[in-house]
């Protein structure tokens, strides 16, 4: 699964006008989130994670969950609402983040 010690580093972007958060790899796409925003209540809809073919097995999905997560946290300014089960599954795995995640009123 690994390469000859010289992977290369995942580029992780935010990219609003795309509704999504996107990693690059050696320059290339490597997966993404899409996040869909939802006012009243403040939400945030992660409907979506792909990691294209070619570089599964990597963390890219991971990593860009994280990343979007953590502007969530930054940002504080909306819940999360994780329809799609890879962020579903990143959420259980670390209950730090148990806040970020709407409740059944969406808040």
């Amino acid at each position: 699964m690994s390469g000859s010690g010289g992977e290369s580093q995942v580029e992780v972007r935010h990219e609003p006008q795309r509704s999504r958060w996107a990693a690059y790899l050696d320059g290339e796409e490597a997966g993404y989130a899409e996040y869909v925003l939802v006012e009243d209540p403040a939400r945030i809809v992660f409907p979506h994670t792909v990691t294209h073919p070619a570089y599964g097995g990597r963390g890219v999905a991971s990593q860009v969950v994280a990343a979007a997560l953590a502007w969530v946290r930054d940002t504080g300014e909306r819940r999360v609402v994780p329809q799609c089960w890879f962020v579903a599954r990143h959420l259980e795995q670390h209950p730090e983040l148990g806040d970020l995640v709407a409740g059944p009123s969406g808040t």
